[in-house]
């Protein structure tokens, strides 16, 4: 399927996507965080509590990187001179 020629479309696609990064990354953290300290180290909840920082961090990074990609791939076709 090719890409969407709508501009409107395509930034919806690709808020879509980054929201989607983010979370997952975030419920990922907090899910090895919590695994952690419920079945290896005993710590509740600062194991929690690092995973969804560490997750948070993750998804802000992976946010971060698809806006500048995205921003690469339509800022050079909008210039006008």
């Amino acid at each position: 399927m090719p890409p969407p020629q709508d501009p409107f479309y395509a930034g919806l696609g690709q808020a879509v996507r980054i929201g989607t990064e983010l979370l997952a990354a975030f419920i990922v953290g907090g899910g090895l965080g919590w695994v952690l300290d419920t079945y290896v180290l005993g710590t509740t909840p600062w194991g929690l509590v690092v995973g969804l920082i560490f997750g948070a961090a993750a998804g802000v990074r992976s946010a971060y990187r698809a806006a500048q990609l995205w921003q690469d791939s339509s800022g050079n076709s909008g210039k006008h001179e």
